[in-house]
């Protein structure tokens, strides 16, 4: 007697998105396709998902969360995280998100801070409520629209819409605890460390500002700040610098009335060509070339 075939809920191949999109985004309700897995490596995207059934143990950085049925998770880019002790009916529904299409949405959404990532690397899961299974297959099927059916040219802003949504209650779910919670979580030496430089390339970042810069105010060498900041986010001093000020630009760039030549000296560049070598050699495009896949 032949057996069904198991498929998965969501069409995640080329013939459902496309190659070129899929690269970027996909759903997915196969284990196998969850890019975690027992050995701790620094995640290159961004993956967010509901436990369906069973459970299983996930590890950011040091610290163990157990998924269990009705629990919605996030797991950032940047994040060391590891699963482990799965159940045989540990089953999970998440989409998988590029770094580049993540920044992206959180571009337009508030401004990151530090205080962000480390809150999420503390707060990965919900609580289990068996309403959230529901909830979160239905916005998985208006994504799936979006992404097999919208035009291709606004194929990706469409996609990243909703995943705004999904972050923003990620972000009031942060806001709320740490106002309920005076701002008062515990970090190790080393988490401090890099939250105090973190928060200065925050406020205080210009292309003429390197790691030496950073090192010389934190009292330091930049050998030491390079290899701090890399044991605990897997990137280097250095990325974290060019990482906020592409999105700072990105976020400038949202802004129609603002051109390049105001976004220049708002950033500090030295002219508007400085700025646009860099945003290049950076992201492969040119800026009048980013701000025209927004379509405002």
């Amino acid at each position: 007697m032949a057996t069904e075939k198991k498929t998965d809920r969501f069409e995640t191949g080329p013939a459902g998105f496309g190659r070129k999109f899929e690269s970027e985004f996909s759903l997915h309700t196969e284990l196998a396709d969850l890019p975690i897995s027992d050995c701790p490596a620094y995640l290159q995207e961004v993956v967010g998902g509901v436990c369906v059934s069973g459970a299983a143990v996930v590890t950011a950085f040091n610290r163990r969360f157990t998924l269990q049925p009705g629990m919605v998770f996030l797991l950032l880019p940047w994040q060391l995280v590891s699963i482990r002790e799965v159940s045989g009916d540990f089953r999970v529904t998440f989409y998988r998100a590029s770094e580049e299409m993540f920044t992206d949405s959180l571009s337009s959404l508030w401004r990151v801070t530090p205080d962000f990532f480390f809150f999420m690397s503390k707060h990965i899961a919900s609580e289990a409520a068996p309403e959230n299974i529901r909830r979160f297959l239905n916005y998985c099927d208006l994504l799936e629209y979006r992404a097999r059916f919208v035009p291709e040219a606004f194929r990706r802003e469409s996609v990243m819409q909703l995943l705004r949504v999904f972050f923003w209650d990620r972000y009031i779910f942060y806001v709320s605890e740490t106002d309920s919670h005076n701002h008062k979580f515990h970090y190790t030496r080393k988490e401090e460390f890099a939250y105090r430089f973190l928060h200065m390339v925050l406020e205080d970042h210009s292309p003429d500002k390197d790691v030496a810069y950073y090192a010389e105010n934190l009292g330091v060498s930049p050998k030491y700040l390079t290899t701090l900041i890399r044991s605990i986010s897997g990137h280097s001093a250095r990325d974290w610098i060019v990482r906020y000020m592409l999105l700072e630009i990105k976020s400038l760039l949202r802004e129609s009335s603002m051109d390049l030549k105001s976004i220049a000296a708002r950033l500090q560049f030295p002219d508007q060509s400085t700025l646009s070598r860099f945003f290049r050699h950076y992201t492969g495009m040119t800026p009048s070339k980013y701000r025209k896949k927004i379509f405002f």
